[in-house]
């Protein structure tokens, strides 16, 4: 193993461990006074915006679009946010930040417009996204982590952008180590690690598999895999059926997000151009809706997950680090599909 990798995981355990003696300990993470000042000021902004899509919008579509968009999740039906949770699919709807991270992953698979300048609208992105959630923290960090590990890509050194996001992650929890209990932030650090790390290598073995899907489908598939322990143990729900689910509507967020915001921008210049533009998510958006409801109405949709041991998630986070090196082992004519 890399002597230097050794010795930084040495020094960061050293400053992790004299931070929390510093703090009083661990314990699960309360508001950082701070953040959530910067992050109050802007609701009323939220809550406009969020009005907005309702006037360009039907119920639910209005509901999710302001969760996926605005992190604003409040008026979702009970009975759909039920369905979301029994198809693994809430997460999509909570501020973590991983849909940030599939947005820039997205962003960064459209090589035919230069990946130098797509490279710069991701950054563009990264910037105005936390702007247009109210600054939450959630975001902020996630914003942070991919914004670093692009910059690395920026610069030629695509490898160097997975010590970066680990670095980033490590310097976050130096300056809160209990944001290691937050869900939020396990969300998007590891999401961000799906995006970054393991779908282009995913993407190249799906070569196979229709061009029109394949970034998505690998981006998704990643996401999944990383995230999917940190939902089925907080929300205690693991659905029988949630990775098909997942992978039929985790490709229109992006679409969702993009068009989302120009419909926004377009109701903010006149209702009609906005309840025009507003067609095309409009459309993504009940495409999303029929098939969580579809599938949440199959019996035995999803499982009740009780209290596992920590060595569960360890064994299946050893199990995808192998299955990863698995695939950077596969030549490139080697494919999965």
């Amino acid at each position: 193993m890399n002597k230097f990798f050794l010795v930084a995981t040495a020094l960061f355990l050293a400053l992790f461990l004299f931070r929390v003696g510093q703090t009083g300990g661990l314990s699960k993470p309360g508001i950082d006074p701070e953040l959530e000042n910067l992050s109050s000021g802007f609701i009323p902004s939220r809550d406009f915006l969020a009005g907005k899509i309702e006037e360009i919008l039907p119920q639910p579509q209005a509901a999710l679009l302001a969760g996926i968009l605005l992190g604003v999740k409040s008026q979702l039906p009970k009975d759909f946010n039920n369905a979301l949770r029994r198809t693994s699919t809430i997460h999509i709807v909570v501020v973590s930040g991983q849909n940030l991270s599939l947005l820039i992953g997205f962003l960064m698979k459209l090589s035919f417009l230069g990946r130098r300048k797509m490279t710069f609208v991701s950054f563009a992105v990264i910037i105005l996204y936390p702007l247009l959630t109210g600054l939450q923290v959630p975001v902020l960090r996630a914003a942070l982590m991919i914004g670093l590990a692009s910059a690395a890509q920026l610069l030629g050194r695509e490898r160097d952008g997975v010590w970066i996001l680990l670095l980033t992650g490590f310097a976050m929890l130096l300056y809160n180590p209990n944001w290691i209990f937050s869900i939020s932030f396990q969300l998007s650090f590891l999401a961000t690690v799906g995006v970054i790390v393991v779908a282009p290598e995913l993407v190249k073995k799906l070569n196979r598999a229709p061009e029109i899907i394949r970034q998505d489908l690998g981006v998704s598939l990643a996401a999944q895999a990383l995230t999917w322990p940190v939902i089925a143990a907080n929300f205690h729900q693991a659905s029988l059926i949630g990775v098909v689910v997942n992978t039929l509507v985790l490709w229109t967020i992006s679409f969702i997000m993009v068009s989302g915001v120009i419909a926004l921008a377009g109701v903010l210049t006149s209702p009609a151009l906005g309840s025009l533009l507003a067609l095309i998510p409009g459309v993504l958006l009940t495409y999303f809706i029929y098939v969580v409801s579809f599938f949440d109405r199959l019996p035995l949709a999803s499982i009740y997950v009780g209290r596992l041991s920590p060595l569960v998630w360890v064994g299946y986070y050893i199990l995808v680090l192998g299955l990863f090196l698995w695939l950077k082992s596969l030549k490139p004519n080697e494919a999965l599909t």
